[in-house]
C-alpha cells in the first residue's frame, strides 16, 4: 500500500482497493451509472423550457424553477445524507434512491399541470440528493488518498459532462418528439443500474452506526438555503425591501444552522471540516465554478433560441463538443492531480475560466457564429471540469473521520451554488433587458446577457484568488 504521511500505521486492507480480489472498479461503475443519469437531469430540461412555457402558459421566471427547484431541493436534503447513509446498508440505500428517481420520472412524464410537473422534479431531486454522497462515500471507502484523483476525475466528468450533455440530448429529442419523452429516456438506464447494483454491490460501504438526526437542523437547512435560492431567483421582480428582508432572514437561518452544528454532539453536517484551510479553499472554488457553469448552462440555450433564433437541435449540437471534451478530460485531470497536486491543476484552470468568461462577454452578439460560440463554451467547460477536480485536493486534506461530512458538504454546496447561479443569471438577464433601450427584443435580451456575463467575470476573479492559496501537494 502506498500510504501518505498522514496514514502511516494504517492496516493493509483499510481501503477495499488494497485487496486485489475486491472488484473496486465494478462497484464504482455501478454506483456511477445511477448518479450519472440522476445528475443528467440537472440540465435535461434546459432546452425544453421554451416549449414547456408554451404548453403550460408560464413565463421564464416561473419555468426556470424546474431547474432551480430541482437544485434547491437536492441541496436542501443533501445535509441529512451523511447521517441517513449510516442508518442503512449501502445496497438498500442505492436501490431505494434509484426507485425514488423512477417514481419522480413517471410523475413528470404524465404531469397534467405545471404544478404536478414541479412535484415530480422535486421527487427526482430528493433521490439526486443521495446519489452523489453515496458515490463519494464509495470512492472514499474503496480508494486510499493517493489513488483517489483518477476515480474522482471520473466523478468530475459526471458533475460537468452530464449536465453539459443534458441540453444536447433534450434538443434532439424535443425537435423530433415531445418534452415528456425526456423523462422516459432515462428510465431504462436507471432500471439497468438497479440490476447491476443488486448483482455486484454485495458489501456495505458505510458503518451502520445509526446516528441521531437533528430535525431542527434539517428544517433550518431547508428553510435557510431555500430562502436564499428563492430570493436570488426573484430579485429582479421583488420589491427591494421584500428582497432584503427575505435574503437577510435566510442568511440568519443558515447562520443558525451552522452555529447549531458546532454545539451538537452528533451534528447533521460536521462543519469542523472547514477548519482545514485547503478544504475550505476548495469549497469556495467548487462553489464558484458550479455557480458559473450551471448558470451559463441555463442561459446559453436561451441565448441561442431567443437571440440567435436557433432550434433546440442546433442548440444541443452547439453544446455537445463541451460534453465530449469534459468526458475525455476529467479523468486525465484526476490523474494529473494525483501526480502533481491540486495547485498544479486548479490554478491554471481558474485562469482559463476567467479568460473564457471574458471572451464570451466580448463576443456574444446578435450574429455570433455557431463555430465561435461552440469553441468558447467548450473552453469554459474544460476549465470548470479542472476546477471541480480540485475537490479531491480538499477531501485529501481531511482526516478520515471527516470524509463523509466533507463529501456531504461538497455535495450540498454543489446544487445550492448551481441553483443560485441559474437563478442569478436569469435575474440579471431580466434586469439587463429592462434597462436596455434597444427596440428589438433580441437586442434587449442580449444586453441583459452582457450584464450577467459582466457579473460572472467578477465571480471568476474571486475563484482565481482562492486558487492562488492552494498547495502543490497534501502533507
Amino acid at each position: 500500500m502506498h500510504a501518505s504521511d498522514s496514514q502511516e500505521g494504517e492496516t493493509v486492507h483499510e481501503y477495499y482497493a488494497d485487496n486485489p480480489d475486491f472488484p473496486a472498479k465494478t462497484i464504482v461503475a455501478t454506483l456511477f451509472i445511477g448518479a450519472f443519469f440522476g445528475y443528467l437531469n440537472d440540465t435535461l430540461l434546459n432546452v425544453a423550457l421554451t416549449p414547456i412555457m408554451k404548453d403550460f402558459g408560464v413565463d421564464k421566471t416561473t419555468v426556470q424553477w424546474l431547474t432551480t427547484g430541482f437544485l434547491l431541493v437536492m441541496g436542501a436534503f443533501t445535509p441529512i445524507t451523511a447521517g441517513v447513509i449510516q442508518w442503512f446498508e449501502t445496497r438498500k440505500m442505492v436501490l431505494f434512491t434509484q426507485a425514488t428517481f423512477l417514481a419522480g420520472s413517471l410523475i413528470c412524464a404524465f404531469a397534467p399541470t405545471f404544478g404536478i410537473l414541479v412535484v415530480g422534479r422535486m421527487v427526482q431531486a430528493v433521490s439526486a440528493a443521495f446519489f452523489v454522497p453515496l458515490l463519494f462515500n464509495g470512492v472514499l471507502s474503496i480508494f486510499p488518498p493517493n489513488k483517489r484523483g483518477t476515480a474522482m476525475g471520473v466523478i468530475t466528468m459526471m458533475f460537468t459532462a452530464a449536465p453539459a450533455m443534458g441540453p444536447t440530448l433534450s434538443g434532439i429529442i424535443i425537435d423530433h418528439t415531445h418534452w415528456r419523452v425526456l423523462f422516459g429516456f432515462t428510465s431504462p438506464f436507471m432500471l439497468a443500474a438497479m440490476v447491476l447494483v443488486g448483482r455486484y454491490l454485495t458489501v456495505n460501504l458505510s458503518n451502520i452506526s445509526r446516528p441521531k438526526i437533528d430535525m431542527l437542523s434539517a428544517v433550518l437547512s431547508i428553510a435557510g438555503f431555500g430562502g436564499l435560492v428563492y430570493a436570488s431567483s426573484n430579485f429582479a421582480h421583488m420589491p427591494l425591501l421584500e428582497f432584503i428582508l427575505l435574503f437577510a432572514a435566510s442568511v440568519v437561518l443558515v447562520g443558525w444552522f451552522a452555529h447549531r452544528q458546532f454545539r451538537l454532539a452528533t451534528p447533521l453536517l460536521n462543519l469542523r471540516a472547514f477548519e482545514y484551510k485547503q478544504f475550505r479553499y476548495c469549497v469556495v472554488i467548487l462553489a464558484g465554478a458550479v455557480f458559473l457553469f450551471l448558470g451559463l448552462e441555463l442561459m446559453v440555450p436561451m441565448y441561442t433560441q431567443q437571440v440567435l433564433m436557433l432550434t433546440g437541435t442546433a442548440t444541443g449540437l452547439i453544446l455537445m463538443p463541451a460534453s465530449i471534451a469534459q468526458a475525455v478530460a476529467a479523468p486525465l485531470f484526476g490523474k494529473l492531480l494525483d501526480k502533481k497536486g491540486g495547485r498544479f491543476v486548479v490554478l491554471p484552470a481558474t485562469v482559463m475560466l476567467v479568460v473564457s468568461l471574458a471572451v464570451l462577454w466580448l463576443f456574444l452578439r446578435i450574429d455570433t457564429q455557431v463555430v465561435m460560440l461552440t469553441a468558447m463554451f467548450t473552453l469554459l467547460a474544460l476549465s470548470v471540469s479542472a476546477c471541480v477536480t480540485g475537490e479531491t485536493h480538499g477531501l485529501n486534506a481531511l482526516p478520515k473521520t471527516l470524509n463523509p461530512h466533507g463529501a456531504a458538504i461538497l455535495t450540498t454546496i454543489n446544487p445550492i451554488a448551481g441553483a443560485i447561479g441559474a437563478a442569478f443569471f436569469v435575474g440579471a438577464t431580466n434586469i439587463g433587458e429592462k434597462l436596455s433601450s434597444a427596440d428589438m427584443p433580441q437586442q434587449a435580451m442580449l444586453d441583459g446577457i452582457h450584464l450577467a456575463m459582466g457579473c460572472a467575470l467578477v465571480v471568476g476573479v474571486v475563484v482565481v484568488m482562492f486558487a492562488l492559496r492552494l498547495k502543490a501537494h497534501q502533507k
